[in-house]
């Protein structure tokens, strides 16, 4: 296994051993053993979503984790997650060969700022309003999630207005 498998596999373990469990890949549960938390259930997770991406992209799914494990610096348990990770289907989120095509595919680089509306040229943050791309910017389900193969990452920026229908 890559890095990113023996460097998430290492925080998990540590955390069931703190805490009298046993780590369980497959799992909570999986090895019976008496589990009372959810860091192997996050672990299959991250995994699963993983490879999830390996297949949406042709990417291997271990060198989406070495990346996904590259920018993580802090608790696994909160930084995996559907808004950080989300699953690769749907109309909000996109994905692109090369920065280039991505550049290419948004054109004028104006964008819609989920809370007030209006224009920005910042895809991150709105100056007019305040509102910025993390915290809840999710819920309101406005923006768009864009994956670039060939850095292996993605991120939430606010929706393009080229894109908009």
């Amino acid at each position: 296994m890559g890095k990113g498998y023996e460097k998430l596999s290492h925080a998990v373990k540590k955390d069931c051993e703190e805490r009298g469990g046993v780590f369980c890949p497959d799992g909570c549960c999986k090895c019976n053993q008496k589990c009372f938390h959810d860091y192997c259930n996050k672990f299959k997770w991250v995994i699963d979503r993983a490879k999830a991406y390996g297949e949406a992209t042709g990417l291997n799914w271990e060198d989406i984790l070495d990346s996904w494990e590259d920018d993580r610096s802090y608790w696994y348990m909160n930084y995996y997650q559907d808004c950080n990770q989300p699953e690769i289907k749907g109309g909000n989120v996109k994905v692109f060969d090369t920065m280039e095509d991505f550049r290419k595919a948004i054109g004028e680089m104006l964008f819609r700022c989920p809370s007030c509306g209006k224009i920005v040229t910042n895809p991150y943050e709105c100056k007019v309003c305040g509102w910025k791309v993390y915290g809840l910017f999710k819920d309101m389900g406005k923006g768009v999630f864009v994956y670039v193969k060939e850095r292996l990452k993605g991120e939430n920026i606010f929706m393009p207005i080229s894109w908009e229908n």
